[in-house]
């Protein structure tokens, strides 16, 4: 029978709020579940666009979010997500969240399933072009989607607009390989 106890989870935030750090700074809160059930703290330093296979629910338990959209006929579109509220993202939506600094929220995906592929696209701040969209495997997000956002980084060719010429900049405190 496996250990069932309820987690505090304010209090677990406190004693693992030193092990966030980095671009993307989440840290899964039940490893051993079949859901992604994640604390992601503020600030992050990413400029690129997560493409789920499955829902995303973000829920923001302090401070105030943004999270930027691509609707499906390509215009972006800005969601805020304050304090409290939740806001569910549906599969295959690209989408950024910005966090300031100071600001944590929780972040519940479903795990994937083996023939599934996450996705991560940027986009060209000048015009809007696509610049690179990539896919890969998630067996743990905490490394995998940090990997994929280092190997873009480190490229000035993947971050220079085919179209306008426009180089993407790497965001302040953004790691790169």
């Amino acid at each position: 029978m496996a250990n069932i106890s309820p987690v505090h989870l304010l209090k677990w935030i406190e004693e693992h709020k030193t092990l966030f750090s980095g671009p993307v700074a989440n840290k899964e809160v039940f490893p051993e579940s079949e859901f992604i059930y994640q604390i992601v703290r503020g600030p992050n330093a990413r400029n690129d666009f997560h493409i789920d296979p499955g829902d995303e629910i973000f829920y923001q338990l302090k401070g105030d979010i943004t999270v930027r959209c691509i609707d499906a006929d390509g215009t972006p579109r800005d969601i805020t997500v304050r304090e409290g509220e939740a806001m569910l993202c549906r599969a295959g939506t690209p989408h950024c969240p910005i966090r300031p600094a100071d600001t944590w929220g929780l972040v519940i995906e479903r795990k994937r399933r083996p023939d599934e592929r996450d996705g991560l696209a940027w986009f060209c701040d000048a015009c809007g072009a696509k610049l690179h969209e990539t896919t890969f495997s998630v067996t743990n997000i905490e490394v995998e989607l940090l990997d994929v956002i280092k190997k873009f980084n480190a490229s000035p060719t993947l971050r220079a607009c085919k179209q306008c010429g426009a180089v993407l900049p790497v965001p302040a405190g953004a790691a790169s390989a």
